[in-house]
C-alpha cells in the first residue's frame, strides 16, 4: 500500500514538473522581463536607504545646553560636565518697538525737516545825509569821481540801484511810446533819468514831470502848470496826473517841426538822436548829448530799442 502511494505521488510530481517546464518554455520571455524589473526596483530601494543612513551619520551632533534637554543615550556624557560649565542664564533683551513693515522694506522714512526761517539780508548802512549831497546819476556820468574822492562804495551802489529801479519801472512805457511815435526807448529813458534825477527831482515828485517840459500857454487852468522861480512865465512847468502822462507828453513834444526830422534816423541810432536833440534846442547844456550817450552805454539802454 505504501509503495503504491509513493509511486502515485511521484507520478503526480512528474506531471506537475512537466507542466511547469512547458509553462516556462512558453513564457520564459515574460519571466525574464519580470525579473529585470524586480531587480531595478530593489536596486533603487537599496540606494535610497544607503543615502539616508549616510546623511544621518554626517549630521553634526549639537552640544546639549543642559542635562534635561540631553537625550537618554547622552545623559552619561552630560553628567560628566563640571559644575563650572553650567549653562549661562539667558539675558533678557530690552523691549524694542517693532519696526514698521513698510519702513523695513523701503527704508526708514526721512525725518521732516524743520522750517528754517529766512533771515533778511543785511543791508549796508550808509550816511544818508552824505548820499543826498550827490546826484543819483553823478557817479555814472563821472565814473572816476568816487575813486578819486574816496566815496563809500555803498553810496555808489545805492545810487546805481536807484537807476536800475527807475529803468525797470519805466522801460515798458518807453518801449510802448517808441512803437507808436518812433522815439528810441533808450533816448526816452536817458532823458527821463537825466531830467528828473532818477525820478527824485522836485519837478518829478510834485508835477510828475520827468522831462522838464515847460508851459507856454497864456491862460491855464488850475493844476495845469506851476512856477518854481517867479522870474517869468518861461519858468512855468507842466503838471501831469501821473508819470505815464508825462511820457506821452514827451513823445508828442518830439513830434513838433524842429524835432520831426529826427524820426528819419530810426530807432537804432541813439548817438545821432542825442546830438540832434541838442542842436534842435531841447536843452541849453552843451554836454547834453554826451551825457545822454554815457547813460545809454553804461546802463545798456539800447536793449530796449528792439
Amino acid at each position: 500500500m505504501t509503495n503504491q502511494l509513493t509511486t502515485k505521488v511521484k507520478h503526480v510530481f512528474r506531471e506537475k514538473m512537466f507542466q511547469a517546464n512547458q509553462l516556462i518554455q512558453q513564457n520564459w520571455l515574460k519571466l525574464v522581463i519580470v525579473c529585470l524589473v524586480a531587480f531595478v526596483i530593489a536596486h533603487k530601494d537599496l540606494n535610497i536607504s544607503l543615502n539616508l543612513v549616510n546623511s544621518k551619520n554626517n549630521q553634526p551632533i549639537e552640544q546639549p545646553q543642559n542635562v534635561s534637554s540631553v537625550p537618554v543615550n547622552q545623559v552619561g556624557r552630560a553628567e560628566q560636565m563640571s559644575y563650572t560649565e553650567a549653562p549661562k542664564k539667558a539675558v533678557k533683551k530690552p523691549n524694542t518697538p517693532k519696526k514698521n513693515i513698510a519702513t523695513s522694506i523701503v527704508g526708514a522714512a526721512p525725518k521732516p525737516k524743520k522750517a528754517v526761517e529766512k533771515k533778511p539780508k543785511k543791508t549796508t548802512k550808509i550816511d544818508q545825509n552824505l548820499a543826498n549831497t550827490f546826484s543819483n546819476i553823478g557817479f555814472i556820468l563821472n565814473s572816476t569821481y568816487a575813486k578819486r574822492n574816496n566815496i563809500d562804495p555803498a553810496i555808489v551802489a545805492h545810487k546805481r540801484e536807484k537807476c536800475d529801479n527807475y529803468i525797470k519801472r519805466y522801460a515798458p512805457i518807453a518801449m510802448k511810446e517808441m512803437k507808436k511815435y518812433g522815439v528810441p526807448a533808450s533816448i526816452t529813458l536817458a532823458q527821463g533819468l537825466l531830467e528828473s534825477n532818477v525820478g527824485e527831482s522836485k519837478l518829478a515828485t510834485k508835477n510828475n514831470n520827468h522831462f522838464g517840459i515847460k508851459c507856454f500857454a497864456r491862460s491855464c487852468k488850475k493844476g495845469h502848470c506851476s512856477n518854481y522861480t517867479d522870474d517869468s512865465h518861461k519858468d512855468f512847468f507842466r503838471a501831469y496826473p501821473n508819470a505815464n502822462e508825462s511820457y506821452r507828453a514827451h513823445s508828442l513834444f518830439l513830434q513838433k517841426n524842429r524835432y520831426k526830422h529826427l524820426k528819419k534816423l530810426g530807432t537804432k541810432n541813439y548817438k545821432s538822436w542825442a546830438h540832434g536833440l541838442r542842436k534842435a534846442g531841447y536843452a541849453t547844456d552843451k554836454k547834453y548829448a554826451p551825457k545822454l550817450i554815457k547813460l545809454i552805454e553804461v546802463l545798456d539802454l539800447t536793449r530796449f530799442d528792439k
